[in-house]
């Protein structure tokens, strides 16, 4: 227990100051046994060495991932690919089915031995880190870069016990289930499905849990990981179900469906809004931002564009002929982060960060 609290406030003011563009999961299956797999995409103009890079569990409510394992990334993923991280047991045990050698076929590394990070069962915390140099993160975290994160990390027991995360918050479900035939009511308490219904029998509302027994796919207009423990995790505002297949008894089954995997849709890879080196052509300042800031240019400019962190055009201004100074303001934009698109006249267009304090 005395870990806790230190452990917490690291990991969180990690991911509270780590904004830059970078890798992101983008697909997220979760099937039945062993067939998990987990996508990482590189929104980025450049090739990615993965060495850097590590995939943490944190397993049932765990504010650490002690007992939900650590997966080392190997190889490098270039500018809007995908790279598959799958489960990787191939063969079966009494309590632990091998995973498909189908969706093994679609890896670009294997995962480990359990506990690794692909032996989540929905109500996993899961987080994409890096590390200067690649070297194994520090018991304390301080040396730890976070870069995405799947669900809430240190929930403890609000969902240790639970099924995993919906869509809705604080709703109770009455449906007939498809096993018994009878009538069965079950709760959603703040987006976590409650493992059992209302009577104490195991027949929850277990179909309402997006991340357990689904595949979800990252919305397009995602552009970069999820940087703070977010509270609640609300699994619709940046991830889609991918659509039910029929069975052969008539039933819709969301489970063990990768047709996707291996490749993604993401709007940075048509905007070109991603945060890529702007050179030594231009510079923004000052930043933070209050309420105006002014682009430089040794170059001829032609426009200016500020989006928000998803990729929505907020403010655009068209730069006058041969002009290399534009002042930017003061325009009203919310406390957080900003991309800034600069397009010059000559040397194609460049982005970078703003902070608005």
């Amino acid at each position: 227990m005395k870990i806790f609290l230190p452990f917490m406030l690291l990991f969180l003011t990690a991911f509270a100051v780590s904004a830059q563009t970078d890798l992101f999961f983008s697909e997220y299956v979760e099937g039945s046994g062993n067939n998990k797999a987990l996508e990482i995409y590189n929104p980025t103009k450049q090739t990615i060495d993965l060495s850097s890079y590590f995939v943490l569990r944190f397993s049932n409510g765990n504010p650490t991932y002690a007992e939900g394992g650590i997966t080392h990334l190997s190889g490098t993923l270039a500018s809007f690919k995908t790279f598959v991280l799958v489960n990787g047991q191939i063969t079966s045990t009494s309590s632990s089915p091998a995973c498909s050698p189908v969706l093994q076929a679609m890896a670009q590394q294997l995962d480990g031995a359990y506990p690794a990070p692909t032996y989540m069962n929905g109500n996993d915390a899961i987080a994409l880190v890096k590390t200067p140099g690649g070297v194994p993160p520090l018991a304390d975290m301080s040396n730890v870069t976070s870069v995405d994160l799947i669900g809430q990390i240190g929930l403890g027991a609000a969902i240790v016990a639970e099924t995993g995360w919906s869509y809705v918050k604080d709703s109770t479900l009455s449906y007939k289930n498809s096993t018994s035939g009878l009538t069965v009511t079950g709760k959603v308490i703040n987006y976590i499905v409650q493992a059992k219904a209302t009577d104490g029998s195991t027949f929850g509302p277990f179909w309402m849990s997006w991340t357990s027994d689904h595949s979800l796919i990252r919305k397009p207009s995602v552009l970069g990981g999820v940087k703070g423990n977010p509270n609640p995790f609300v699994v619709t505002m940046e991830w889609d179900t991918v659509p039910a297949v029929v069975d052969s008894l008539g039933h819709l089954v969301y489970k063990d469906i990768w047709t996707n995997l291996g490749s993604h849709k993401c709007d940075a890879a048509s905007a070109g809004i991603n945060e890529a080196p702007a050179g030594s052509w231009m510079s923004i300042y000052p930043n933070p931002v209050v309420d105006h800031f002014t682009v430089s240019s040794s170059v001829a400019l032609k426009e200016v564009e500020v989006f928000s962190v998803i990729g929505q055009s907020i403010y655009k201004q068209v730069a006058k002929k041969g002009q290399q100074l534009i002042e930017i303001g003061p325009i009203e934009l919310e406390k957080g982060m900003y991309l800034v698109k600069v397009t010059s006249s000559n040397k194609g267009s460049a982005v970078k960060k703003i902070l608005v304090k």
